[in-house]
């Protein structure tokens, strides 16, 4: 699938809900297009070796569940910083055809595939908007309600994030979109979903 670049942000306000709204007008007024695409709950599991060597190396193997569609993927970090993510990600449909072993074997050749478990859950009920302008990218814009969940002891935690991601477009047109959700209760993220989700129910 190749690189993946997105900035994500983690709400903190005592009125999330107002957040959303504000975003969308401030992205209209700034001369982009909005649109609805879809609003589904989605399931992550996240899988690791006891060890946790594909989180300590900064990377994810994720298993997402989203209504009839089963997709895998590897991920792996090419660059944090400030709230923006470079991803190297690859995707593979589960159904009859899929081949996942072969796939997780040719991107974790060093990961003993033996030994993954169930390393956390995120269970995320997500609306996403098509953000877009002639000559200026195009952009997945994400509002993420998000529980995490450790799959052993049950413990949860939650919050809500907002993510922006790149569709089409230059890094620099990902710096505009980005200036124009600049918003007090919108703090930069420095870490994944998948990070997140060890450190807080740990």
């Amino acid at each position: 699938m190749g690189a993946e670049l997105e900035q994500k942000y983690l709400v903190i306000s005592p009125r999330p809900w107002t957040v959303q709204p504000r975003l969308l007008s401030q992205l209209s007024r700034a001369g982009y297009r909005v649109d609805l695409l879809e609003e589904k709950p989605q399931r992550d599991t996240y899988f690791d070796t006891p060890q946790r060597s594909i989180l300590q190396g900064g990377g994810a193997l994720r298993l997402r569940e989203k209504g009839e569609k089963n997709l895998l993927s590897v991920k792996s970090m090419l660059l944090s910083q400030g709230g923006t993510f470079l991803r190297r990600e690859e995707e593979l449909v589960l159904g009859p055809e899929a081949d996942p072993m072969t796939f997780l074997r040719t991107l974790l050749p060093e990961v003993d595939l033996e030994s993954l478990e169930p390393a956390a859950v995120v269970v995320n009920h997500r609306r996403t908007y098509l953000v877009s302008r002639p000559a200026g990218g195009r952009f997945e814009l994400a509002f993420d309600d998000v529980c995490y969940r450790d799959p052993v002891t049950r413990r949860e935690q939650r919050e809500r994030q907002v993510e922006i991601e790149r569709l089409s477009g230059t890094r620099a047109d990902l710096e505009r979109v980005v200036a124009a959700l600049r918003l007090p209760e919108l703090r930069p993220a420095s870490e994944s979903k998948y990070q997140r989700a060890v450190r807080l129910t740990r």
